[in-house]
């Protein structure tokens, strides 16, 4: 008889025990439930915040068109899209390849040049660079851009900022319907004038 009741009052604590157990277990997935952070949690959201950083804007169908010996000069064409709730405006660019001059170009009366106040886009709007209009222009190439490269661009913002587009490949032909001039003396790759390198 005692055995007995010693028996149920062993199981009684192990039954206690595994129910305060349980208790504890489910208050830590209240925890989780109601939202407090973890550092786990935190420092992910961090890092998906500073990896968005740079989507501010993007370059889509970017591309490089690839240059030759004789004509050291470039453009980069795409669709700019601004994924931000207010205007930007972009100044200037810079890419790691050697050159003389990095430019926002503009083509007036079929004569390409600088385009005063850079590129304006509204927020959540586009802007369209392409041959025979609005385009980056790298002028005064070290050594050509090839077919295969790739080519790093990073945009000024008027507010002194900048965003990285990522890395745009080089093509020896760029998207869409083209009319390119012979490559040579002042003729860019878009085949219209380029009254600054006559000289090339």
């Amino acid at each position: 008889m005692k055995n007995s009741k010693r028996s149920l009052f062993v199981g009684g604590m192990v039954v206690s025990a595994a129910l305060t157990l349980a208790g504890c277990s489910g208050g830590q997935d209240s925890d989780s439930a109601t939202g407090t952070p973890t550092a786990s949690a935190t420092a992910e959201a961090s890092a998906t915040s500073d990896s968005g950083a740079d989507s501010r804007i993007s370059l889509d169908n970017a591309v490089v068109r690839a240059s030759t010996p004789d004509n050291p000069m470039t453009s980069v064409f795409g669709t700019l899209v601004n994924n931000t709730a207010d205007a930007v405006d972009i100044t200037g660019f810079t890419a790691d390849v050697t050159a003389e001059k990095f430019q926002l170009h503009e083509v007036v009366d079929g004569v390409m040049q600088e385009k005063p106040g850079g590129f304006h886009i509204e927020a959540g709007q586009s802007h369209e660079l392409a041959p025979g209009g609005d385009h980056l222009m790298i002028m005064g190439l070290a050594s050509p851009v090839q077919a295969g490269d790739e080519v790093s661009i990073t945009l000024i913002l008027s507010d002194g900022s900048e965003v990285d587009l990522g890395r745009v490949p080089v093509r020896t032909i760029a998207a869409g319907d083209e009319s390119y001039g012979e490559h040579g003396g002042a003729v860019g790759h878009d085949g219209v004038e380029h009254p600054e390198h006559t000289g090339h």
